[in-house]
């Protein structure tokens, strides 16, 4: 991948910009603790024919943080305006969204206020939200445990629980040095933005053309919650992905990134 750039501000934000600048522009949005680099496979190919933004969100990767968190309910519009800055600053006007977890939660709150900016939406392993017990349980355990253990303990701990192969996918090491190196205070605020998200009711607000996609093994964001989001959205689709777990595009990257090409010829984006 080439040297990313930087959209200057507060916080300031980190992308790579890929393939010919007069295609069609796909952005691609990394999970939970995550950065960019999760998206080497997909950005390789797809930048053959697209032109394909892969931003590293607020705390994570190479991006900047604001120490002013947003409160309970305001992480979605502070997602939204984030990736506003990525697309001005790379003069994008329209894009197609492909997001997996944490990812698809931030392209579903884009998607649903900025209906004029997005031409199709891919989210994959999502959910627009979960149970309050769910939700208590998650933010306690991994808030609990990168600020008790650190984040290196956190970042192995993940990888054993998230990947279903063994030996897991080259791209576990990438996601395991990632969430390795995020602070362990800006993680839990994250955290507590990604669980504690109540966004069900923007599904009917994305007008764009939607693909939804879960990978069979995922237990940590089980079927029923990807159910949701493709009835919620008028027209969209439900792909199984086989033989993946929660980060689908790592786990079978050659059949994740088959169907999102589908997706986004069908609906003109290439």
């Amino acid at each position: 991948m080439n040297q990313p750039r930087t959209t200057g501000g507060h916080p300031d934000l980190s992308y790579l910009d890929l393939g010919p600048r007069s295609a069609e522009a796909v952005v691609l949005l990394h999970s939970l603790g995550a950065d960019g680099r999760m998206w080497r496979e997909q950005a390789a190919v797809l930048s053959q024919r697209r032109r394909v933004l892969v931003p590293d969100s607020r705390g994570h990767g190479a991006s900047g943080w604001d120490e002013r968190v947003p409160a309970d309910g305001e992480w979605p519009s502070a997602w939204a305006g984030d990736l506003d800055r990525v697309l001005d600053d790379a003069q994008v006007g329209r894009a197609a969204l492909v997001g997996v977890s944490l990812g698809g939660i931030q392209a579903i709150a884009y998607a649903s206020s900025r209906p004029e900016r997005v031409s199709g939406v891919v989210v994959a392993d999502g959910f627009t939200e979960l149970e309050p017990a769910v939700t208590e349980a998650r933010i306690a355990a991994l808030a609990g445990q990168a600020r008790e253990q650190g984040m290196a303990a956190l970042a192995d701990s993940y990888v054993a629980d998230t990947f279903t192969r063994t030996p897991p996918p080259d791209g576990a090491e990438d996601v395991r040095k990632a969430i390795a190196g995020m602070d362990a205070d800006r993680y839990a605020a994250v955290c507590a933005g990604c669980f504690g998200v109540r966004i069900t009711d923007r599904l009917a607000a994305v007008r764009a053309p939607a693909l939804v996609l879960w990978g069979e093994r995922d237990a940590k964001t089980p079927r029923p919650l990807s159910e949701r989001i493709a009835a919620g959205i008028r027209g969209a689709e439900l792909r199984t992905v086989p033989e993946a777990g929660h980060l689908s595009n790592l786990e079978n990257p050659a059949e994740f990134t088959r169907l999102v090409e589908g997706f986004l010829d069908r609906i003109g984006g290439s």
